[in-house]
């Protein structure tokens, strides 16, 4: 992947004799050595100190990769006045297939000409299995230009395939969800040195006969393990075709210049004669076709299609040089990136900030940079953060560029594609980025420094946050108090986005997303995880629920549990996988005093709810209810994750359900209340049950500003139980009666058997200690509220 690199060798990476890197101290001293290579040592040397004392950079993104040995080799071919293609070259390619493992190579004159011949010769109607024209190509959505480009010059389609952000590369779930009958092959690209599992990719592919072409230009010398033997193979040798760049700041480098690999003699001379014109020079059968066309000069015989992607003989010459340096060039990448990534772990503030790229199931990369992604709330100051470190001579790159469905010219060749759709690659684009890993081993005082100024940023969080059941009655007054607490100058700018996405929020400190059944199935794991995807949540509120009548409830028990603890799974489930790419995810879990035990003694706390089968009115919702409590403190307990839940009491409001059979209990009374003053105002009311049962009721209002305040303050594992002020079902009864203007009597002549548990008293000592100001809203003034938004909206 061609890029523009500073150069720069800091001098505090002076590098002895004996160094792994053939530097600038490293003189060609042989008494059979010419006198010239001595001159051409000491001129190279002198100008390397001089830029020594420049220091350019403190953590260039690439070092000088050659030295005096590779400007003599080149030197030599020079004065040979051969300058084309010729031995050099041919004796790289010789070397080059050895070491990586194949039978065949083929240099040319960049990685970028690589992969346009390799995908040329997939299409090419001289290949006895060849794709057409229209064909669809599967390319990760993370690569380069000139991965992409072969295939639209080469009139295929590319399908492209979001990453996963832990590897920064595809897996095999994504490819499979990708897969069409229209889809012939696979341009796999391995990013940073990184890569697919190769024994998932190549049963993949070989199960539905595709081609594979590997763009291996920043993975030289990576190797997967595949297979029962655990035998160990370099990427770049598994596909029909392998790519490599050797351009200045990759592996090894010939200046510029690349090389294709594959494995059969019929795609070596196809893409031999490729190189060149077309025509029959390079090929192994040469002498056979030119027989068959003994009317034209074999010379100027020509075959097929071709361009002119040879490399220079003092490319090949450099190349020889480079690849006897590459074991120890990649031993040293991967001991940097060791001992960057230990000094970054040792620190705490590093994993509460940013993650690193991770090697992908049995594959040890040869690191081409450090991938690094910020966690979601501090993706806002990427770019400030990217400036800094170049403010303090560390120079970093976006992980090649980024999610290419952002790039202007997608809009033109693939218009059909939108970047919002590729997550994975949406994350990496705006949270990622590398820097160089290097071929000579780093000082640790260098090492110390990068880390120093990687953790010295001031970070500070913007949090992204959703709320489940935001149509419910406590949804919509979270989305009330949110708009609220607004200032008068965001609350323009939240009425903006409000009036374009009403489930939307913006405010200075975060974004709120408010879900509905619209944004997916919480019962079905995938619309969870498309979810997460979507919005890379920071934070979560679980409201949502499936519940309704007592009767409905104990009639349906199978579904009400299967259905809650389906979708509280989910939730769970998915906010831990997320944490590893994302960062910390809390999650806020709104649970009920239904799980409470018919037979608790009272006022019960988070030790003794589970004390005890709940009431058989609603069982199924309580013990999903219980589950999801387990769950949490069970997922703090394995993995450290911070979720937490709040336990309410009876809790009533605008937005509710107001039908007297299934409406929480102070919606239901208002409903039968009012109806009643209608149809009667004089006429007493028969009322269900004695009366006599207690109750803690508060206002969904007050409920929503707890949860708020728990999302900030409360990291607990057991339950944050909160309720009202307990009162009678009676004199709640009289409280609406009040409020609505009733006249008529209220009568509490029902049977016994009608008034549920008789108390689910809470011990809410905890949450005054910790939240000693927080003051409920007075049950009158709650009870004229909602009525007032009944009487609007009923």
């Amino acid at each position: 992947m061609d890029d523009t690199i500073m150069v720069a060798i800091p001098s505090s990476l002076s590098r002895s004799s004996d160094s792994v890197c053939v530097g600038p101290e490293r003189l060609l001293h042989h008494n059979s050595s010419p006198s010239w290579h001595a001159s051409i040592s000491a001129e190279w040397n002198t100008r390397r100190a001089v830029e020594k004392e420049k220091q350019i950079a403190l953590f260039p993104l690439a070092m000088n990769p050659f030295g005096d040995d590779e400007i003599i080799a080149m030197v030599e071919v020079l004065l040979t006045g051969r300058l084309t293609l010729g031995a050099e070259v041919e004796k790289a390619e010789r070397k080059f297939a050895e070491i990586v493992g194949v039978p065949y190579a083929i240099m040319v004159n960049s990685g970028s000409s690589a992969n346009l011949l390799a995908v040329s010769a997939i299409i090419n109607k001289l290949r006895r299995v060849h794709c057409d024209p229209g064909d669809h190509v599967l390319v990760p959505a993370v690569c380069w230009s000139t991965s992409v480009f072969p295939l639209i010059q080469n009139g295929l389609c590319p399908i492209f395939v979001d990453v996963d952000p832990r590897t920064f590369n595809v897996s095999l779930s994504e490819l499979e969800r990708k897969l069409t009958s229209r889809v012939k092959a696979v341009m796999a690209v391995h990013v940073l040195g990184n890569s697919i599992n190769m024994q998932e990719l190549i049963e993949f592919v070989n199960r539905h006969k595709l081609i594979l072409i590997e763009d291996t230009c920043e993975s030289l010398g990576s190797f997967c393990v595949t297979g029962v033997a655990n035998k160990r193979k370099m990427l770049g040798t598994f596909g029909d075709f392998g790519t490599f760049s050797f351009y200045f700041s990759h592996h090894i480098t010939s200046g510029e210049g690349g090389m294709v690999t594959c494995n059969t003699e019929e795609d070596y001379n196809i893409v031999r004669c490729l190189r060149a014109h077309g025509w029959t020079r390079h090929l192994t059968n040469r002498q056979k076709i030119e027989e068959q066309y003994e009317d034209i000069d074999s010379r100027f015989l020509f075959v097929n299609m071709g361009f002119n992607f040879r490399p220079l003989e003092v490319q090949g010459a450099m190349l020889n040089v480079q690849l006897d340096k590459l074991y120890e060039f990649n031993t040293c990448r991967r001991d940097n990136l060791k001992r960057i990534k230990e000094t970054l772990l040792r620190d705490n503030r590093f994993s509460s900030l940013m993650s690193l790229m991770e090697a992908s199931k049995d594959v040890d990369p040869a690191w081409f940079g450090l991938g690094v992604l910020l966690h979601r709330p501090y993706a806002h100051q990427r770019l400030e953060f990217l400036k800094y470190l170049e403010s303090n001579g560390i120079e970093n790159r976006p992980i090649i560029s980024g999610n290419f469905i952002r790039q202007p010219c997608i809009s033109v060749f693939c218009n059909e594609e939108h970047p919002e759709n590729y997550p994975g690659a949406e994350a990496i684009h705006t949270r990622g980025f590398f820097i160089g890993v290097h071929q000579i081993p780093l000082d640790q005082v260098m090492i110390d420094k990068l880390v120093h100024f990687i953790l010295t940023f001031p970070f500070f969080p913007y949090h992204v946050i959703i709320v489940t059941g935001s149509n419910g009655m406590l949804g919509r007054y979270i989305r009330d108090i949110v708009l609220e607490s607004s200032s008068e100058d965001s609350r323009t700018a939240i009425t903006t986005v409000a009036n374009k996405n009403p489930l939307k929020r913006k405010t200075k400190e975060a974004e709120w997303i408010f879900l509905t059944r619209h944004d997916g199935d919480l019962r079905k794991v995938e619309d969870v995880k498309n979810i997460f995807k979507r919005y890379q949540p920071t934070r979560v509120i679980h409201c949502a629920a499936h519940l309704a009548s007592m009767q409905v409830m104990s009639s349906k028990p199978v579904d009400f549990w299967l259905n809650n603890v389906t979708m509280n799974n989910n939730i769970l489930e998915t906010a831990f996988e997320f944490q590893t790419w994302n960062g910390p995810i809390k999650v806020v879990s709104i649970l009920s005093t239904v799980m409470f035990p018919k037979n608790a003694q009272y006022p019960i706390d988070a030790s003794t709810i589970y004390e005890g089968s709940p009431h058989p009115a609603s069982e199924s919702y309580a013990y999903a209810k219980r589950s999801l409590a387990q769950l949490i403190q069970w997922y703090r307990k394995q993995h450290g994750c911070d979720f937490v839940s709040v336990l309410p009491g009876n809790f009533f409001g605008a937005y509710g359900d107001f039908n007297p059979n299934t409406a929480p209990l102070v919606n239901a009374l208002i409903t039968k209340i009012e109806n009643q003053k209608e149809c009667d105002p004089t006429a007493p009311l028969a009322m269900v049950g004695t009366g006599t049962p207690l109750r803690q009721v508060m206002y969904a209002h007050d409920l929503a500003k707890i949860v708020i305040w728990v999302l900030e303050n409360y990291s607990e594992g057991e339950p944050l139980i909160v309720a009202g002020e307990e009162i009678s079902i009676s004199q709640l009864a009289h409280l609406v009666r009040d409020q609505v203007g009733f006249s008529g009597c209220l009568q509490f002549e029902g049977d016994v058997k009608n008034d549920g548990p008789m108390r689910r008293t809470a011990d809410t000592s905890h949450f005054e200690k910790l939240h000693p100001s927080f003051t409920m809203t007075l049950l009158p003034t709650a009870i004229k509220e909602t009525l007032e938004w009944y009487k609007k909206n009923k």
